[in-house]
């Protein structure tokens, strides 16, 4: 006998149990009892959220916001590119709030609070773990390539 004729089957258990003659039929045949499984209904509040038409036009990429956001946002990008055309100018003109908003909008979108009308950015489910590792790493390497000197140097000799 090996282990798996040891074991019986989730169905064959209560076919070779002893039962009383009075006994009804086990839950699985008789359809008055539920069955134990899963409702679509249950399913369907499973289903991702995000992302429930993606051929609506309307609705835009998070990989391009955030591109947009991390390497153009102190230029407004990011909101331009979210038909956010008065805070667009806004942070154009502030260069990005001199930094400070660029930064918060940055988070702003790796947090999925950035939305175009009042839908989330398409694909913030399938991307937000590589937009945050990605983030993270060109920020080390950008403090390790002194990046803030070069930048410091560049606009010293603009003005």
């Amino acid at each position: 006998m090996t282990a798996t004729d040891e074991i019986p089957a989730p169905g064959e258990a209560a076919a070779n149990s002893v039962a009383a003659p009075s006994a009804s039929p086990p839950a699985e045949h008789n359809p008055a009892v539920p069955s134990p499984g899963v409702s679509a209904a249950s399913l369907e509040s499973l289903a991702p959220l995000d992302d429930p038409d993606p051929d609506v036009p309307g609705n835009r990429s998070f990989v391009i916001t955030w591109l947009a956001s991390l390497l153009f946002g102190f230029l407004g990008l990011d909101r331009f590119y979210t038909r956010r055309y008065r805070t667009g100018v806004l942070k154009l003109v502030s260069l990005g709030g001199l930094g400070i908003w660029w930064i918060i909008d940055l988070g702003i979108v790796l947090a999925g609070g950035l939305r175009c009308g009042r839908r989330p950015l398409r694909g913030f489910a399938q991307d937000k773990e590589i937009a945050w590792i990605a983030t993270g790493l060109s920020l080390i390497v950008a403090y390790s390539l002194q990046v803030d000197e070069l930048v410091r140097a560049l606009l010293s000799g603009l003005f």
